[in-house]
């Protein structure tokens, strides 16, 4: 561009093409250039960046699986209304911190044994058990990443996963502090106590004005509106309709199975001891009195150890101590001593008790299996040939009717979807899918042509817009009622909170007792033994539980119901500790050196950050996310 004005620069049209961009840069200015210049990165530790398309990868990954455990759809404003975005990020910059670390110290694995490792993954593996670059790359691109992504990653993985081990593969809790955790997350606390709630009755005293009203209303239109809803059309491609029409040959399940034998074999394996010795003249006199008297007991008392110091139980020849050990193993018979052998702790005797015989499925134990994966693999083939075909035929102007009926498909139409998935009934597809689809339609416009998504198993759906109806805020006349009940309702919380605190401070300082509190109300005082920390449901609140595990025995406390306007009043009456047993203080170890291994790993990122150069872009999130929304879609 530069060369082309500098030649012409003197000509005519040279120079109106320099007062065009002068004109354009004094109406549009020249700012953003240089202001949204690297906003892709949202971090940088040491030559190590957090990129926008790495945090986009994980961010949606996290939002699929809420979803999925969920079994709702979790949008955006949700997720970052929770912090999952700021999660996302923090959890990125302390990888990257590990790696840019690992990098000072030459942690770098070779190209090789990323090819091995890629090899060697069973998801990128093909009917015939042999990597598949084609499964490769449908994997990369439903999880919306590039292949010179994935390798970094995969390389950082490693290089982390080195790091942890280093750092944390002896840490243990000393049992003092196993105990000390034990008896704060096993406490359970007694309470009585009195819930008292708001009352229908006297509404008709509370005075509310026609201008009270019309201000709460147009404070809060969005409580007094429809919601918005779309109709659209899907073509989907999937696997479960589209396997019918693949026809499997049984010449092919035969070669795939003649090629992948050892798949379904289950090698031989043997148990034996390994009794070891001081030297090799102590082993070859052990063989030698066994060979006279026959009895392996002896010699093993003789070394002071049990059968169950010394054996080795159902071991392939591969999950031996060593290759010679098993080599010796294999080769010899049933209560026969064989040896020595150099083990792990000397020269060892090897002495075999039980063979497992290889066990070789047959072709018509596992042919249903092999048929079933080749026909998977098959019909995903086919879903990308008429993906194929669909986006041809799109670029030529066909309706999504004609690209139905030209390829035999079926087409669906759902009808006002509002954003929470109502009306959209497509069970074949899995959730993430389903909320993509749903995320889309809401942010995409009539008329506009769309990309088609894939799932994680490799259906694709192609989505055309048909109808919009937007949110619509309903007439004050219309729910006049609906907001004098909203401010009753609000009135009368704020009465009750102010009274369940005059009880609460009548209690404390013993103007009235509960009991009395209760007789004046005519209510019954309930009783809750075995509360615990994690007692959650919908009388106690998360929040309720804090505060009767804040408070002292004999002590009063206040808090919201679980579900529902009503104020809870109690007090403690016993707190006990649930009796140890191993197996708990096992679990509870196991659960808190992994929490303590997090926060060891994020203060140490923090060290290590003082120590590299280190910026930090939380605010280029709102960026990113303001231009996704322009987008439409991720």
């Amino acid at each position: 561009m530069l060369d082309f004005l500098r030649r012409n620069a003197s000509g005519p049209f040279g120079l109106a093409l320099i007062i065009l961009l002068v004109l354009a840069f004094s109406v549009w200015g020249i700012g953003d250039i240089f202001r949204n210049y690297d906003s892709g990165t949202l971090a940088r530790i040491g030559d190590r960046d957090v990129d926008s398309q790495e945090f986009l990868f994980r961010y949606n990954r996290e939002i699929n699986r809420l979803s999925n455990e969920l079994e709702r759809f979790i949008s955006n404003e949700e997720a970052r209304e929770s912090g999952l975005d700021i999660q996302v990020l923090s959890n990125l910059i302390i990888e990257k911190t590990l790696n840019s670390s690992g990098d000072d110290m030459k942690l770098r694995p070779s190209d090789k044994s990323l090819t091995e490792r890629l090899k060697n993954t069973n998801s990128f593996r093909n009917a015939f058990n042999q990597f598949d670059k084609n499964v490769f790359n449908q994997i990369l691109r439903q999880n919306g990443i590039t292949e010179d992504l994935f390798f970094s990653m995969e390389r950082d993985t490693i290089a982390q996963a080195q790091i942890y081990r280093a750092l944390f593969e002896d840490l243990n809790i000393s049992k003092e502090f196993g105990n000390l955790i034990y008896r704060f997350q096993n406490e359970d606390r007694k309470v009585e106590y009195i819930v008292i709630n708001t009352s229908d009755e006297n509404i008709d005293k509370y005075d509310i004005s026609n201008e009270d009203l019309l201000i709460h209303y147009n404070n809060n239109k969005e409580l007094y509106s429809s919601d918005a809803k779309r109709d659209f059309t899907l073509i989907s491609l999937l696997k479960s309709e589209l396997s019918s029409l693949i026809d499997v040959d049984e010449s092919i399940i035969k070669e795939i199975y003649e090629t992948n034998l050892s798949e379904y074999e289950t090698p031989e394996k043997r148990t034996y001891y390994v009794i070891p010795f001081n030297s090799s003249e102590e082993s070859n006199f052990a063989l030698s009195n066994f060979e006279e008297n026959s009895e392996i007991i002896n010699i093993l008392s003789d070394r002071g150890l049990t059968t169950e110091d010394v054996l080795q139980s159902s071991l392939s020849f591969e999950e031996g101590l060593n290759e010679d050990i098993s080599r010796k193993a294999f080769s010899s018979e049933v209560n026969t001593l064989v040896g020595p052998v150099q083990g792990p702790f000397g020269p060892s005797l090897i002495y075999v008790t039980e063979i497992e015989p290889a066990l070789k499925s047959n072709f018509l134990e596992v042919k249903e299996k092999i048929e079933q994966d080749y026909k998977s693999e098959e019909t995903q083939n086919k879903i990308y040939e008429l993906y194929n075909i669909i986006e041809d035929q799109r670029a030529e102007g066909f309706t999504f009717e004609e690209i139905a009926e030209n390829n035999n498909l079926k087409i669906t139409q759902h009808s006002s979807v509002n954003s929470a998935g109502d009306n959209f009934n497509l069970l074949n597809i899995d959730l993430s899918l389903r909320n993509s689809i749903i995320e889309t339609i809401f942010e995409a416009d009539i008329g506009l042509e769309m990309d088609p998504f894939e799932d994680q198993e490799g259906n694709v759906v192609f989505i055309r817009i048909d109808n919009i109806d937007e949110e619509k805020i309903f007439a004050f006349d219309k729910v006049k009622n609906e907001v004098e009940m909203d401010i009753i309702n609000q009135l009368q919380k704020n009465e009750l909170e102010k009274l369940s605190e005059q009880y609460l401070n009548d209690i404390n300082n013993n103007i009235n007792s509960l009991e009395q509190i209760a007789d004046k109300l005519d209510i019954a005082i309930l009783t809750r033994d075995k509360l615990n920390r994690y007692s959650f449901d919908e009388v106690f609140s998360r929040l309720a539980i804090e505060e009767i595990f804040k408070t002292s025995i004999n002590k009063p406390f206040k808090a919201n119901v679980g579900i529902g306007d009503s104020i809870i009043i109690g007090l403690i009456k016993e707190i006990s500790t649930r009796e140890q047993n191993e197996e708990s203080i096992i679990s509870i170890t196991q659960q808190n050196e992994e929490n303590l291994r997090n926060e060891l790993l994020f203060i140490l990122a923090e060290e290590l950050q003082k120590e590299l150069s280190s910026d930090f872009y939380p605010e280029r999130l709102d960026f990113l996310f303001e231009t996704i929304n322009a987008q439409g879609t991720f």
